[in-house]
């Protein structure tokens, strides 16, 4: 308790009453602490749980705005960015991104400012330094020109380096929202359309006035001598109802080499498949090298015949007639090969070697599965087909040739009939097979002919080059130079020729018109099976349009142009998210291990904690009195210059064993020591 002295006090017993009273009022006041009052101000050691929660979780919370980032592009990827079933508007989620990338540069360096703050105040109490430098690395996070100081580089690089990671992720952080991006994509729906169609064996309701609508050649009604003998007769197989209107069509197909093209039945972009049976040529080819002795007369360079199922065969024994039809189609074809000696001398010293190819093809039907793709309104297709078999015998055994169909005539009078008939399972094969044979047949009319020329002489025209085989006296490239066309009649006709010839310039041969002396010049034929069978599908499905008798559903995919949210650059994320957090959490880790090490945590920009540990040292307080107005203008250079570190005084042990800790020179401080009580006393 203080005691207090008192002086020059007045002898008068009033005064000296109030003079007393004047003490004992004093004396009151100041003679020692109340009763709730502590008589010790301290400091308490311990880190307690915000700091190290908040640094950790702040990084956590970093990770975890990371990982939401990507599941959110990851989820959107590919959904609908427009329309009626988009994902969510482009404005949601450009700003839902831009706030998580925000997020997530608040949360690490939040995380980092902490450590940084515990990393700081450690090197405080480790190292004497310049009031300036001290200033410096306060002023680092909110000022990047100190990040050029050389005295904060040489005193702390560390925390250099972590306030240059934290200035960086502001500028890191403005990627991760670039890695989704709209862009315009085919969506695929489904749905069925209605699309042409061929079916040979389709005839309505079954009646004789269905089945001859649906035919694709005349089929005259037979009046029996009851109704149960009646039936039909069909007409030939080049000599079609509807004006001939197939083989006009065999005919524009032929010379065009392609099918009509087949106008999209959903929409611009899009794709089906369909199937039909149709017809197909099954053919056996070969090849043989002739010689002539002779080589001044007249070659047939193409021969074609078409034998019909209804007209006298002279080779019966080529295909078996009981069970499968007796019409083939039969060509052959004659390329040169070389020519020896004198075309003109008329002494029989010429000589030829030509290539012969023979083809024989029996009709038939094969199943075609064809997908049309369309893009951009443009057409392609792919094609397959599977043969199934030949064409039944159609030379029916029968009194003019009449298939026996139970009611396909009209109950009274004469023409069809209009309920269906009796159809037994022959009478629906033969009606299929004619139906197939007709585009046959109307195809072969077209090749049925023959081509004539005789060679060039090679005393009229240059010598151009050896033989295609090889003479060792050399020899004349051989030419046909002349051409004549004729029918199966044997009457000469032009090149032009109509029906019954081979027809100028197709898929099947190479023009007629005038020729040069070049190898490639004479007249050539090439008759294949796959050339016969591709015509035979371009027929059938140009039928498809012109007809229009037939038609089927499809399955059809159908493909729109949409918007769609692209995750096209996953690395524009990943990286900048991921790396930044690999590279700073060595440094959260550094400040754990310094708040653990103070044994107190240091709290960032607070003014109580700059009083509480700054008015320790005289020299101090009198170096920062010059700059009490505050401003970097008006700090004295004594003070920038003083070099002080944190730690206990030294001499200011206080009663009751308190110890004062704050900033002063090196001389004034030493280490603080764990556990001590710092603070001071307030009574004792």
């Amino acid at each position: 308790m203080l005691k207090i002295r008192a002086k020059g006090l007045s002898s008068n017993p009033v005064m000296h009453h109030n003079s007393q009273s004047s003490l004992s009022f004093i004396n009151a006041g100041t003679s020692g602490p109340p009763r709730k009052e502590s008589a010790l101000i301290t400091s308490t050691w311990g880190i307690g749980w915000q700091t190290p929660t908040a640094m950790i979780a702040c990084y956590a919370l970093a990770l975890v705005l990371a990982v939401v980032h990507l599941i959110l592009f990851r989820y959107i990827d590919g959904k609908e960015a427009d329309g009626p079933n988009r994902i969510a508007p482009q404005a949601y989620i450009s700003t839902a991104s831009n706030i998580l990338a925000n997020a997530f540069g608040f949360s690490l360096r939040a995380s980092l400012a902490i450590a940084f703050v515990q990393r700081l105040w450690l090197l405080l109490r480790a190292q004497t330094m310049k009031v300036s430098t001290i200033e410096a690395l306060f002023s680092i996070r909110s000022n990047p020109l100190m990040l050029f100081k050389p005295a904060a580089i040489a005193a702390t690089p560390l925390l250099c380096i972590l306030a240059l990671v934290m200035w960086i992720t502001q500028f890191v952080t403005g990627f991760p929202p670039g890695a989704i991006t709209v862009v315009s994509v085919q969506k695929s729906t489904f749905g069925t359309v209605n699309i042409p169609s061929f079916n040979a064996s389709y005839m309505g309701n079954g009646s004789g006035v269905d089945a001859e609508a649906f035919s694709l050649t005349t089929l005259t009604p037979v009046q029996g001598l009851t109704p149960d003998q009646s039936g039909f007769q069909a007409s030939g197989f080049s000599e079609n109802k509807n004006t001939n209107l197939i083989n006009l069509l065999a005919r524009q197909i032929l010379v065009a080499g392609e099918s009509f093209s087949m106008p999209s039945p959903c929409g611009v972009n899009c794709s089906y498949t369909m199937s039909f049976e149709g017809p197909y040529m099954n053919c056996n080819s070969s090849s043989d090298v002739l010689y002539y002795d002779d080589a001044t007369g007249i070659f047939n360079i193409y021969t074609g015949q078409w034998f019909s199922p209804l007209a006298v065969n002279p080779n019966p024994t080529r295909f078996y007639n009981g069970t499968y039809t007796q019409a083939f189609f039969n060509a052959t074809t004659i390329n040169p090969i070389q020519v020896n000696g004198s075309l003109l001398d008329g002494n029989g010293n010429s000589s030829a070697l030509v290539q012969q190819g023979s083809i024989v093809c029996a009709p038939g039907r094969a199943n075609f599965t064809v997908t049309n793709n369309y893009e951009n309104n443009v057409w392609s297709r792919n094609v397959s087909s599977e043969p199934i078999d030949t064409l039944i015998n159609l030379a029916v055994p029968t009194h003019d040739h009449v298939v026996i169909v139970p009611g396909f005539g009209a109950a009274s009078g004469t023409g069809p009939g209009t309920t269906p008939a009796n159809w037994s399972l022959y009478a629906l094969d033969y009606y299929r097979d004619t139906n197939i044979m007709t585009i046959h047949g109307s195809l072969s009319s077209w090749l049925n002919g023959s081509f004539q020329g005789f060679f060039a002489d090679g005393e009229n025209f240059p010598v151009i080059g050896p033989s295609v085989i090889g003479d060792p006296y050399g020899s004349y490239l051989p030419l046909w130079n002349e051409q004549i066309v004729t029918t199966t009649e044997g009457q000469a006709v032009s090149i032009a020729a109509q029906n019954g010839t081979v027809i100028e310039s197709t898929r099947f041969n190479t023009a007629f018109g005038h020729f040069s002396l070049s190898e490639s010049s004479h007249p050539s034929f090439n008759i294949t099976q796959d050339l016969i069978n591709e015509y035979l599908f371009n027929m059938t499905t140009s039928m498809m349009l012109a007809y229009s008798l037939w038609d089927t559903t499809a399955n059809a995919t159908k493909l729109t142009r949409v918007n769609v949210y692209s995750f096209s650059q996953p690395l524009s994320l990943v990286l900048p998210y991921f790396i930044t957090l690999f590279v700073t959490m060595p440094f959260v880790v550094m400040g754990c291990l310094a708040l653990f090490k103070n044994g107190v945590s240091a709290m960032d920009g607070s003014f109580m904690q700059i009083i509480a540990t700054s008015t320790g040292s005289a020299t101090l307080d009198r170096a920062a009195a010059g700059g009490c107005l505050g401003g970097d203008e008006s700090m004295p250079q004594e003070l920038k210059d003083l070099e002080i570190k944190f730690g206990e005084f030294i001499g200011r042990d206080e009663p009751g064993r308190i110890k004062r800790a704050g900033f002063g020179l090196e001389s004034e401080v030493k280490e603080l020591e764990r556990g001590d009580k710092y603070g001071i006393a307030r009574w004792i």
